[in-house]
């Protein structure tokens, strides 16, 4: 294990950015996380890299948007959390 997860707000924002399958089995696998409370997923050592990657695309995508959308602000929070 690396010690990293991936939040609520991260899925939801990795979710956004990569819809219509765009994300990789061993993520979508976790199931729905659409509740505040749910777990974290736990990140593998051989997934921190491609989960990073994606992380940084979804991130790129937000910042282009600057929308009025409530979310786009709380997803690029998630991003750049979990890139710091």
């Amino acid at each position: 294990m690396t010690g990293r997860t991936v939040s609520v707000g991260l899925y939801a924002a990795l979710h956004v950015c990569f819809p219509h399958g765009g994300l990789p089995g061993w993520l979508t696998a976790a199931g729905p996380r659409c509740g505040t409370g749910a777990t974290p997923i736990l990140v593998g050592a051989d997934q921190a890299d491609e989960l990073a990657e994606l992380v940084v695309l979804a991130w790129w995508e937000l910042l282009q948007d600057p929308g009025d959308d409530p979310f786009t602000e709380l997803f690029t929070a998630a991003c750049a959390r979990h890139l710091s």
